[in-house]
């Protein structure tokens, strides 16, 4: 008897090997998603008051962050004041952009990375200046620090400054999603944004869809509408007005549509503190 298989028995046999291998692929586990890395950047405060307001505030995006939203401690940067009080470093023009490279390195398609900004903003003739302790950083600044991005990264950008809008078209690209609280031509006083931002991302009514995550297309609706509440309650025409480029093409809208809201909609933190049903 011949001691070589038949090339139809080998064929056979490979084909099995091959099926084989695609059962034991399709059993195992799909990869955890990675938790979602933060950076918060708060700018100088100018004074007394509006130190103790930031101070505030960043305790509750913390607590946000990392209680409901299940950011790890460790996935959190925030840049503001000294180690001893706290924090991750001051808030300086060259700690900025070295946490801003770091954040770029990290983005990918699997690793959302969310950066924020608050404190002031100035407008310039080509921009604008985030206003720091030292040397301020510029919009073009921004922009060349973030120009490697992944164009398949998840990365978000949540500027809530005054003249926030002026830094869109210098810091939305490929593979970003920018939410600003300004309109590019508007408000150049205080924004209300900040303490929106903060109350809306501990508030399980954020989750407009109830589904378990917090999306950038919710939490930017929501912090819209609390905007204008702030302003309805205090009897004020509305200045502030945010804006959103969810698809990267450097162009904001007021009420996006299906290009922007789409992919703002796919990025989101997932809720580790579930909302309650009312059985009322």
């Amino acid at each position: 008897m011949n001691g070589n298989l038949p090339a139809r028995t080998l064929r056979c046999c490979a084909m099995l090997a091959v099926a084989l291998v695609g059962i034991a692929a399709a059993q195992e586990p799909a990869a955890a998603p990675k938790a979602p890395r933060v950076w918060i950047f708060n700018g100088t405060p100018g004074d007394d008051e509006h130190h103790a307001f930031y101070e505030g505030n960043l305790t509750k995006l913390r607590h946000a962050f990392t209680q409901r939203l299940g950011v790890p401690a460790e996935n959190l940067t925030v840049l503001y004041g000294p180690k001893s009080a706290g924090y991750d470093g001051v808030c300086t023009r060259e700690n900025v952009l070295a946490e801003i490279g770091r954040a770029v390195g990290v983005a990918a398609a699997d690793q959302p990375v969310w950066l924020i900004f608050e404190g002031h903003s100035n407008p310039t003739a080509a921009g604008a200046n985030f206003n720091l302790a030292g040397p301020d950083v510029t919009s073009r600044e921004l922009h060349d620090a973030l120009a490697a991005v992944k164009k398949d990264a998840q990365f978000v950008i949540i500027f809530t400054t005054s003249s926030s809008g002026r830094f869109l078209h210098w810091i939305a690209g490929p593979g970003r999603l920018v939410i600003t609280a300004t309109l590019d031509s508007e408000e150049d006083n205080e924004t209300e944004f900040p303490h929106v931002l903060a109350s809306v991302l501990d508030d399980p009514a954020s989750d407009a869809n109830r589904d378990g995550k917090l999306s950038l297309l919710e939490i930017f609706n929501a912090c819209n509408g609390g905007v204008k509440a702030v302003y309805e309650r205090g009897g004020f025409m509305q200045r502030e007005r945010a804006m959103l480029d969810g698809n990267g093409d450097r162009r904001g809208t007021q009420r996006p549509a299906r290009e922007d809201a789409e992919p703002a909609s796919k990025v989101a933190f997932t809720i580790a503190v579930p909302h309650k049903k009312s059985f009322d």
